[in-house]
């Protein structure tokens, strides 16, 4: 078992096509590298550059999700470091990584065509964490367990928000 936490978005039907518009209004950038292959993602674009689904995540889900956070670690607040989408269709996949220098990591489940398309989390010895998650979840744990996305065996794709959080216990200018 790993720490992990479950959010569910309460009005996710109501957010699900908005952030799909978004994340396609975003030209086509792909990423083969290694055992990786992501049809469309922004994890390599200019940082600078616009990203209304960020925008609109944020106005629409972060606060709440924060707040559930807040409460599942007894935190004063959440930072949001890092954030980009991943789009697989069939036969994508990305290969273990970790997320090094962040404590939490996050995903943003906006479409699933299939549970077995989850985000594969490592425990000791090469076991896979099992997640029971549904579309409109999004998954919390630490950033240093390794974890992949499986591949894509089905037509539909499969669209995440990844993003890493820092929890804040004291008055963060104080770090």
């Amino acid at each position: 078992m790993i720490p992990h936490n479950i959010f569910s978005v309460s009005d996710f039907k109501n957010h699900k096509q908005n952030l799909i518009d978004l994340i396609f209004s975003i030209p086509k950038n792909s990423l083969y590298s290694g055992y990786d292959k992501i049809s469309h993602q922004d994890y390599n674009l200019p940082k600078n550059m616009e990203r209304k689904y960020v925008e609109y995540f944020k106005n629409n889900i972060f606060s709440k999700f924060a707040e559930s956070i807040c409460n599942s670690y007894s935190c004063k607040g959440v930072q949001m470091t890092n954030i980009w989408f991943q789009v697989y269709k069939k036969n994508d996949c990305h290969d273990i990584h970790s997320h090094p220098r962040t404590n939490l990591t996050n995903v943003f489940y906006i479409n699933l065509p299939n549970k077995k398309l989850t985000t594969q989390i490592f425990l000791p010895q090469n076991q896979i964490f099992e997640l029971n998650i549904e579309e409109g979840d999004i998954v919390t744990f630490p950033g240093y367990y390794a974890h992949k996305s499986p591949i894509n065996n089905f037509d539909e794709d499969k669209i995440i928000i990844a993003f890493n959080t820092d929890l804040v216990h004291g008055d963060v200018n104080s770090y």
